[in-house]
């Protein structure tokens, strides 16, 4: 049985329980800065053991394997601590909130030799899966085009600051840039455009197109002054793949006036979707001590540095 310690309680952290459990995973401890955080772990995660700091959890539980479920500013600190212990880690995302903090983490894994992966859940839905292997492996895509939203009004509601709204490319919106790089492949040059259409709550729309290394092209596109449903379209040869809302998938193919319908995996309804697959890999990298490719802290530069060139227009456009 494997030994896994927790660093962090974010929202998530109760489903990512649910499925390390049912995977037969002993989660021995936990570990936050706050007594709320480490009431929580126990009373709602059901984690006998909790700890302040992270050198006291590992020094204590001797865990096979960390997964950080930290808050978006607390995840970057938390990692630099976690990946120095070579302890293979899951990084709830986003690993970090630049992409100068997302490389450094990068260099300290090359450092110490650590295995990490980032839970880009959505990679391993099920029925993202079955569309690539309908289209013959992702070098079949052509196009990508997504459309995303965030209600910042909302966010400041509920308690977050002003900073971490800010940072919410990174924080929320880096999943749909995410399927964007996944399925086209990196954007070396991309055309960013942004406004900011003034007020105190970041009503902020952008875009971002442009030719990918595969040959792809693609098209990201986000409101924060309008409301919308999140809805990713992928073309590839006579076909084209409709992810809206994101857990499922609809075909179209020239010629047919029939749609196709993808079905997820049971498992995908059992749990929150991807969430199961994305443990399993976990577990793989625990036991090789090898970060797999298709969910590497590497890998996910590509969004990253989209999610940086985002950023740094809609800020310039709110400085103005």
């Amino acid at each position: 049985m494997k030994k896994v310690a927790l660093v962090g309680y974010g929202k998530f952290a109760p489903k990512h329980l649910d499925v390390l459990r049912a995977l037969d995973v002993d989660i021995v401890g936990a570990c936050n800065r706050s007594e709320a955080g480490r009431k929580k772990a126990t009373e709602e995660g059901k984690i006998a053991r909790t700890y302040v700091t992270i050198g006291e959890l590992i020094a204590r539980e001797k865990p096979d394997g960390i997964l950080c479920t930290a808050s978006v500013d607390g995840i970057f600190p938390a990692a630099k601590e976690i990946i120095a212990s070579g302890i293979p880690s899951m990084l709830e995302k986003p690993p970090g909130t630049s992409l100068a903090e997302h490389e450094e983490l990068c260099d300290l894994a090359k450092k110490h030799n650590s295995a990490v992966m980032v839970a880009f859940n959505r990679r391993h839905y099920s029925v993202v899966k079955k569309a690539i292997e309908d289209m013959g492996g992702v070098d079949k895509v052509t196009g990508v085009f997504i459309d995303w939203t965030e209600d910042p009004q909302h966010l400041l509601n509920t308690g977050h600051t002003r900073h971490q709204v800010e940072r919410m490319i990174f924080g929320n919106s880096i999943h749909g840039i995410d399927l964007l790089t996944w399925f086209s492949g990196p954007i070396a040059n991309p055309q960013v455009v942004a406004r900011d259409l003034g007020g105190e709550s970041f009503r902020w729309v952008m875009a971002l197109q442009g030719v990918s290394e595969r040959g792809a092209i693609a098209s990201f596109r986000s409101t924060w002054d309008s409301p919308g449903r999140w809805r990713v379209e992928v073309t590839s040869k006579d076909r084209r793949y409709l992810f809206a809302p994101l857990e499922t998938c609809k075909v179209t193919q020239r010629g047919t006036k029939e749609e196709r319908v993808l079905e997820p995996d049971p498992i995908d309804a059992s749990f929150k979707a991807g969430l199961h697959s994305q443990a399993r890999t976990f577990l793989e990298m625990i036991e090789s001590k090898k970060a797999p490719a298709g969910a590497s802290l590497e890998s996910g530069r590509p969004s990253m540095f989209l999610a940086e060139q985002l950023t740094n227009a809609v800020l310039s456009a709110s400085a103005r």
